[in-house]
């Protein structure tokens, strides 16, 4: 059958079986677990055509490690990743100009998660994901993104650097989120074609991204934190690229 994930939890679940159900193989719930939600996951499957098995509680732990699982779990194909041609569609499709999020060396599967979820929820057409020192899309992604990866086009680019530069060339203008040498995020036009950057949680852009940047953005703060977690400081961007393109829609 070739190689197989594992996804679990709820809202993962739930939002694979409506958005990439051909992806899955297996459906599995624990025994004697009662809850109106796996009704919702049993009745999606069959109406997918897929068989749900029952297995012991114990057995199902162990399949997933000391993940938190909420009584269910998916054996999926391995996660399909889009092209760069698939996210300029969804955008011609939706009549927007292009906005993308770009994730620079973002490890922790949690703010990824996040961000794909920030993303989805506020409109953006897609994710650039760099190939190498990037967290990969795990289970922990996926249910840290309450499933929003399941339905967000993600491209895995080999040079993100290379990559920022033909999007360039296409006529789309690349902010990347900064510290020092930025100016506020309100004064930035994200009504035009936009690839948002976002850094990594500890040393944010590197300098030869940041070197790309059209445009530095900061987050005006009152308290004294030094900087936001990457996933809130990218929650905060989009939802300001979002709040600027529903002015003109």
């Amino acid at each position: 059958m070739g190689q197989t994930e594992l996804i679990y939890g709820l809202h993962p679940v739930l939002e694979m079986l409506r958005g990439n159900p051909e992806a899955v193989r297996r459906v599995y719930i624990a025994e004697k677990v009662a809850d109106r939600k796996l009704e919702e996951v049993v009745e999606l499957a069959k109406a997918a055509g897929l068989e749900v098995t029952r297995i012991p509680r114990r057995e199902l732990a162990n399949r997933v490690g000391d993940a938190v699982h909420q009584g269910v779990a998916l054996e999926t194909t391995p996660f399909q990743f889009s092209e760069i041609e698939d996210l300029f569609a969804l955008a011609a499709s939706r009549d927007e100009r292009p906005l993308f999020l770009a994730l620079d060396q973002v490890q922790d599967p949690h703010n990824f998660g996040a961000l794909a979820r920030s993303a989805y929820a506020l409109g953006a057409h897609g994710i650039l994901l760099p190939k190498n020192r990037s967290c990969p899309v795990t289970p922990t992604v996926l249910k840290s993104s309450a499933g929003a990866i399941a339905h967000i086009p993600v491209v895995k680019v080999t040079n993100l650097s290379r990559s920022l530069r033909d999007l360039k060339k296409q006529g789309m203008w690349v902010v990347g989120t900064v510290l020092e040498g930025a100016q506020p995020l309100g004064e930035i036009d994200f009504r035009e074609a936009i690839v948002l950057v976002v850094g990594s949680e500890g040393k944010g852009l590197r300098e030869k991204t940041a070197e790309l940047c059209d445009f530095r953005a900061r987050i005006p703060m009152a308290g004294d934190l030094g900087s936001l977690n990457a996933s809130v400081a990218g929650g905060i961007c989009l939802y300001e690229a979002a709040r600027q393109r529903s002015i003109t829609q």
